[in-house]
């Protein structure tokens, strides 16, 4: 008798932190109000895909893959125009602190490529001039999981300290 108390006791806290566990692949999207240099831009979204480690049962961090349009604004006056359109690439390293089973708030260190690309229209004359650098980009998220599979996010994140994104977004968790 003791010897399958036991062995159910052991079975039963090695099951534990399997119905728990954070950890596993992911993909997500989200929508954005984006800001250049402090001034309204435009918006856009953001998708990702990565994997959760988890590290204990409160701690997860996660390694992705994103993709981030930052939209594209521009002005007009008499026939000249000027716009400019912004995109990233790049991996993030997001540390997650979970407070109870559900709630999440986490940072956010990544390393992006920034593309920019701005065209001028004047008298006629057309001219399309691309940048690219690569960049930091650091924030901080939070987030629900509703399930095993679904969670809502929302954050801010800055990409050189010109760009600057709130966002609101969701994961679908395998």
């Amino acid at each position: 008798m003791k010897k399958t108390i036991f062995a159910l006791t052991i079975a039963s806290l090695l099951s534990a932190p399997a119905l728990a566990s954070k950890e596993g692949f992911y993909i997500g999207a989200d929508i954005a109000s984006n800001s250049l240099d402090g001034d309204s831009f435009d918006s856009g979204i953001g998708l990702v895909a990565g994997y959760d480690f988890q590290v204990t049962p409160e701690i997860v961090i996660g390694v992705e893959g994103e993709y981030r349009n930052l939209g594209e604004d521009g002005d007009s006056y008499m026939g000249d125009s000027a716009k400019l359109k912004a995109y990233s690439y790049g991996i993030n390293v997001k540390p997650k602190y979970y407070f109870n089973d559900n709630f999440y708030a986490g940072a956010q260190l990544g390393l992006h490529n920034l593309e920019e690309e701005f065209k001028l229209s004047f008298n006629g004359d057309s001219e399309k001039i691309s940048d690219s650098n690569t960049v930091l980009s650091v924030g901080v998220e939070a987030g629900y999981d509703f399930n095993r599979n679904v969670s809502v996010k929302g954050g801010y994140k800055s990409l050189d300290s010109d760009y600057g994104t709130f966002y609101i977004g969701a994961n679908y968790n395998f």
